[in-house]
């Protein structure tokens, strides 16, 4: 039914005059109006309404909007007719063109499969760019390019999933078998002669057939080529070859730590991996000799033998020393394992482990194993790539029986920090004030002049060896490093100290001059004992 308040549409019509279309309203018929466009006046009759084309229920089908009636559409079709049924309207989006970012998607994804495998087919090579990954690691690089590839795909395929899940598929097959497939296995590359040598434990390098099994055998190339660049850089410095046998995985890095930091090697130092745990470890630009860096390396384990025709070193890795002690045991000072699990936790090549047994032990009374633990206390000061010094210095403080060796760790420890002018721990200073150190007045006036309130104490413990510096420096100093210097004179100046306080009483303010006044009556009851 029609609604009530339906209006009649508005009429079409064209001005006679300039031509210009207008839409008025129906109860304007047949009266006169006025063109918007040319001011010319006419009558809107049949002459200037437009009429449109008509045409037939049927004719423009309209077969979407069927979804909107507001009534159910009910047709009563008679017996025996035959009816025309109509099919919608065929979804959109399946004509639009795909977008360039879906086009991109799907290119990235397979030229992304292509690189992985590439890389994963030429980097397993010996000196390649994944020689020192895993096999695992791999498995991971490719797993994970599968699963982007994937997603990608799925991206750039959003009406044909089918045809998407088939190339990833594809893709996971070309993938995931790489890093199985194309593997450096040092067990393929064995000879019986050297399978021979290797089961003895010790290779004897004598014939060349042998050196050259021996350098199929550890896989050299990297270090071969590191070898030549040094000597094409011709700066002296060197690179050399460290064996690992059966070294766990866990325990790789760890090692690598220490080599880069006992050697003072370069960052670019790298381990890489030989089957069977075995690894090559390659130590580049290092100063020292082969026999040197044997030595630096025997807290990893066994030395089998020096292969100086191929500046390499093989070692038998005990992987025991990298398993920490119970820390129940560790920390419990009544009992009797406690200095002997401590003083081994001090080899360890964990710097966080040994600094943890070092802590430990600067609370705990010297017993027994004194001499060693003191020894492997100074070796540990000195040793530039051990940032707690502070710890080990507070552990000589108590456990110390030769004080030269310590102090003389300690100053050396000092001029290096001064130099590139870092902290200074308060236990370093200590250690060299205790053994009366004299050689350390000048830079420890530079450090109480810079901050008068922490250092004071300690220059003070230096007795009367400091009253020239004092006395030297008077003049030059003010404010509250002056009453510092007051302080320390009452305490341990003598007669000398007695004209320098009389010339500073002039101009002094009241607090000063009390102080001069007590440093006074302190020198003076001195000399009168």
């Amino acid at each position: 039914m029609a609604s009530s308040t339906d209006e009649p549409p508005p009429l079409l019509i064209r001005c006679p005059a300039c031509g210009q279309r207008f839409k008025v309203g129906a109860d304007l018929r047949e009266r006169t109006v006025e063109c918007g466009g040319c001011e010319q006046r006419f009558r809107i009759n049949d002459d200037v309404i437009l009429r449109s084309r008509k045409f037939y229920p049927g004719e423009h089908p309209q077969f979407a909007a069927n979804r909107y009636q507001r009534v159910p559409i009910v047709a009563a079709i008679p017996q025996g007719l035959q009816t025309i049924s109509y099919n919608d309207h065929p979804d959109a989006s399946g004509f639009e063109p795909v977008s360039p970012q879906r086009i991109i998607a799907g290119a990235a994804a397979m030229i992304g499969v292509v690189l992985m495998g590439l890389l994963l087919f030429f980097g397993a090579s010996r000196g390649g760019a994944l020689d020192g990954m895993s096999t695992a690691g791999r498995m991971m690089m490719a797993g994970f390019a599968w699963v982007l590839a994937t997603l990608l795909l799925f991206y750039a395929n959003p009406r044909s999933r089918k045809l998407a899940l088939l190339f990833s598929l594809l893709c996971g097959a070309g993938l995931l078998p790489l890093p199985l497939l194309c593997t450096e296995d040092a067990a393929r590359l064995r000879g019986p002669a050297t399978e021979e040598l290797v089961a003895k434990g010790r290779v004897v390098v004598a014939e060349p057939d042998r050196l050259a099994e021996l350098r199929q055998l550890i896989g050299t190339d990297p270090l071969t080529a590191e070898i030549a660049k040094l000597a094409g850089e011709g700066r002296g410095k060197h690179a050399y070859g460290v064996w690992l046998r059966g070294l766990s995985e866990s325990n790789k890095l760890l090692v690598r730590d220490y080599l880069l930091r006992v050697a003072a090697a370069a960052p670019s130092s790298h381990p890489y991996p030989r089957g069977r745990n075995d690894y090559l470890m390659v130590v580049t630009g290092v100063a020292i000799t082969l026999e040197k860096l044997a030595e630096l390396a025997a807290p990893l384990g066994e030395l089998s033998q020096i292969y100086r025709e191929i500046d390499v070193i093989e070692i038998r890795v005990n992987n025991a020393n990298f398993v920490a002690s119970p820390m129940e045991k560790l920390t419990a000072k009544d009992d009797p394992a406690f200095y002997e699990l401590n003083k081994r936790e001090l080899e360890s090549i964990d710097l966080e482990r040994v600094q943890g047994a070092v802590k430990r032990l600067a609370d705990a009374e010297p017993k027994i194993y004194r001499n060693d633990i003191t020894r492997r206390l100074v070796a540990l000061l000195k040793d530039d790539g051990v940032e707690f010094k502070d710890s080990l210095c507070a552990a000589l403080l108590r456990w110390a029986d030769e004080p030269q060796a310590a102090e003389d760790a300690a100053e050396a420890v000092l001029e290096k920090l001064v130099a590139r002018k870092a902290p200074v721990p308060r236990e370093l200073i200590a250690l060299l004030v205790k053994g009366r150190r004299v050689s350390i007045i000048p830079i420890l006036v530079e450090l109480w002049q810079a901050d008068p309130g922490t250092w004071e104490p300690y220059f003070l413990e230096l007795g009367p060896p400091i009253e020239a510096t004092l006395i030297g420096r008077f003049a030059a100093i003010s404010g509250g490093i002056r009453n510092s210097a007051v302080h320390m004179l009452g305490k341990i100046g003598g007669a000398d100290s007695l004209p320098v306080l009389a010339a500073a009483r002039f101009g002094a303010d009241p607090e000063l001059r009390v102080r001069i006044d007590a440093a006074e009556a302190a020198i003076r009851a001195r000399l009168t004992e």
